[in-house]
């Protein structure tokens, strides 16, 4: 069969390209992983996360230190200026100087929570950066989907005309030998011309793809990609748990852990909070200076009262309800997350089930059609209405199953970035 190489092509496409396309000046691209690896690395809004958690990290690190101590110099005893007038004397001989060094110290377990409220913060980063990295791999991923479908559309429209072309000079022959209409040339090239039409729009379908994935490596928006992109296996749906996989979302993804984090840093300053009752002290300690020899010392402890018994239950209530906040916010995403990675899971599978309904029966038979129509009219004992109709639908099959090898890419990023790892 003449046309029978057009599913081969559309099987073909889902196999790895050639190493060779590799090797186009600059080009990347040849297989999704690459583009993931380098977006990792080159993505300005990762690396911005990346930074701030970095931020998060060192504030960590310093949480919870005792405050600097206080140095204090002071003159007591300081007479007035015997001229007269009120300013003091020029002369500071008889006064009596102070040295006085103060730190301010923590009721105790008060700097350990500080400490334990910042590490949260900073795990919280650390997720947070990874939220980033999920949803961005998710964004190359699709964009290169749609690289790959734009190349395959236009391979297809471009065989296609080829093969139209030979039946348009079969039908401008014909006519010639008065055995054929003027209409079916004119059909013909109308034919034609609407998949030069589909060829250039899918053309501009594909560099919109490409600037959107060079955008996410932050490349040139034109830089070269790898002009035969493979786009990756799809897994057996009888592989992918859906239970299992809803339980990985409902652990593992970024936004629950990142709650996680709040959830133990809430709880740490409810008990701050707590502490608040219990005073904090200033210990101090001064040398006594008189007539040029240190002939005495003084200790001081300063503390204060928490009397505000308002200001107290205001800050611990606060903590409770943010920390019960924290609580409900991780419940009420871990269910939208179930119902997420079900959504996906049923339309990846109902996609597996269309493109085999496609493979195995309709793009046989509208291949069939096709060929038959084709080859009546080459008989001349049929028209040529006949064989754009099964022309038609035949491009509408091969146009459906390039939208449903779309949809199950764009389902497999989605699931991959709700349980956050590769399937």
């Amino acid at each position: 069969m003449r046309g029978a190489w057009l599913i081969t092509l559309l099987l073909a496409a889902a196999l790895p390209v050639q190493a060779q396309h590799a090797h186009h000046s600059g080009a990347v691209g040849a297989s999704v992983e690459d583009l993931v690896d380098i977006a990792r690395t080159m993505n300005p809004e990762l690396q911005v996360t990346a930074l701030e958690a970095t931020a998060a990290a060192a504030k960590a690190e310093g949480a919870g230190s005792l405050a600097d101590p206080k140095f204090q110099f002071a003159m007591e005893d300081w007479a007035k200026n015997r001229t007269g007038g009120d300013l003091p004397s020029g002369s500071t001989s008889g006064t009596t100087k102070k040295f006085r060094v103060f730190q301010e110290v923590p009721f105790w377990g008060k700097r350990d929570l500080k400490r334990e409220i910042a590490e949260a913060n900073a795990r919280k980063a650390a997720v947070l950066k990874r939220l980033v990295e999920n949803d961005l791999v998710a964004k190359v991923k699709v964009a290169y989907a749609e690289y790959h479908s734009a190349h395959l559309v236009i391979d297809l429209a471009r065989d296609l005309k080829a093969r139209l072309d030979t039946l348009s000079k079969l039908a401008r022959a014909r006519y010639g030998q008065g055995l054929g209409k003027q209409q079916d040339v004119t059909r013909a090239e109308v034919e034609k011309a609407m998949l030069d039409v589909e060829i250039a729009r899918m053309g501009g379908e594909r560099t919109k793809a490409r600037a959107r994935i060079n955008r996410l490596l932050a490349r040139p928006l034109d830089a070269a990609l790898v002009e035969a992109p493979a786009p990756r296996p799809i897994p057996p749906v009888e592989a992918l748990d859906l239970a299992v996989l809803s339980e990985r979302a409902r652990t593992a993804h970024p936004e629950i852990l990142a709650q996680e984090a709040v959830i133990a840093g809430s709880d740490k300053g409810v008990a701050l909070a707590e502490k608040g009752w219990y005073p904090d002290v200033e210990l101090g300690f001064g040398a006594v200076r008189r007539s040029g020899d240190i002939d005495g010392y003084e200790a001081m402890l300063t503390m204060n009262i928490p009397l505000q018994w308002g200001l107290r239950d205001a800050d611990i209530g606060e903590s409770r309800a943010m920390a019960a906040a924290a609580r409900a916010k991780r419940e009420s995403r871990a269910l939208e997350l179930s119902n997420e990675v079900a959504d996906a899971w049923i339309a990846l599978r109902s996609g597996r089930e269309v493109e085999r309904l496609l493979r195995e029966n309709t793009l046989p038979q509208a291949e069939i059609g096709f060929q038959a129509a084709a080859k009546t009219y080459e008989l001349g004992r049929g028209e040529f209405l006949d064989v754009l109709m099964g022309e038609q639908q035949l491009w509408k099959s091969h146009i459906d199953l390039v939208k449903v090898l779309f949809e199950q890419q764009m389902r497999l990023a989605e699931l991959e970035k709700l349980v956050g790892g590769v399937l």
